[in-house]
């Protein structure tokens, strides 16, 4: 099979394959991160569930930035709720990002396979 010209177009095209595939990588590793989190909360949730107002010395302490804090553990709750609001939130985001980049780089992946066939590789 012949060299195919790889004209200005044909690059702007693989450059913005490259850029997207990278960030879809970071997104990966972030959207883990993220759902990880996210278990850690629930479980917080949950062990939670199990206490008693009485059990003051079982209540855990609730961690903002690098600093504890010893809270009531209807406070607790709260707090717990929202970051797992929020982290649902976060996760939801980045899973329709990374959809969006998916749907775009399939599309480039489709347009330089056409025309480069076997003399590129994009996976």
């Amino acid at each position: 099979m012949s060299q195919v010209a790889v004209t200005k177009e044909d690059q702007a095209l693989l450059n913005e394959f490259s850029v997207l595939h990278a960030r879809h990588a970071v997104m990966e590793m972030d959207q883990k991160k993220l759902k990880t989190q996210l278990e850690d909360v629930v479980d917080a949730t949950n062990e939670c569930e199990l206490l008693d107002e009485d059990d003051v010395d079982e209540i855990p302490m609730y961690k903002v930035g690098d600093a504890f804090f010893k809270l009531p553990l209807d406070k607790l709750n709260e707090h717990l709720e929202q970051d797992q609001e929020q982290l649902n939130k976060a996760v939801e985001q980045l899973d329709e990002k990374m959809e969006e980049d998916m749907v775009r780089i399939k599309e480039l992946k489709t347009r330089l396979y056409s025309k480069f066939h076997d003399q590129i590789n994009l996976d």
